[in-house]
């Protein structure tokens, strides 16, 4: 927790960044995070270990939520949202776990990125959810890029 959060507990009263540059910088992380959906279905279907399955449903579910919240912070600000239209399943079918893990692994730098710019606190709400869930699934499907 930061100083500022200690401070103000509700909010913060310094300059925050705009609507625009939000959605500049979280269209990036949705598109990642739809490409690992992507990604994550194909080995979904795929998977013939009903454990596996399960985890990776699990994930979908809550990667699909996480996907919802960044839109919908998006859209607020009145911008588009990326919306994955130009990702074909046929492009992931034949998705590897380790293309899962180097998912992650840019998700994860993009998200620990954010921790430096000044997102309006709803954002920064958002974005720590997001983490969180992102460190809940690289736990769930660890094993999978063996």
């Amino acid at each position: 927790m930061g100083l500022k959060d200690l401070l103000l507990k509700q909010g913060w009263a310094g300059k925050t960044i705009g609507r625009s540059e939000t959605i500049e910088l979280l269209n990036p992380i949705i598109r990642t995070k739809n490409e690992l959906m992507q990604c994550l279905n194909a080995l979904s279907a795929a998977s013939t270990d009903a454990d596996q399955r399960v985890r990776l449903e699990a994930s979908l579910r809550t990667l699909r939520m996480d996907i919802g919240k960044l839109c919908e912070t998006v859209f607020s600000c009145g911008g588009i949202a990326y919306s994955g239209t130009d990702l074909s399943p046929s492009d992931f079918a034949e998705a590897t776990g380790a293309q899962v893990v180097a998912l992650e692994q840019v998700l994860a730098g993009q998200l620990a990125d954010q921790q430096k710019i000044e997102h309006q606190m709803r954002t920064r709400a958002i974005l720590g959810v997001l983490e969180e869930n992102q460190r809940s699934r690289k736990n769930s499907l660890r094993g999978l890029g063996s």
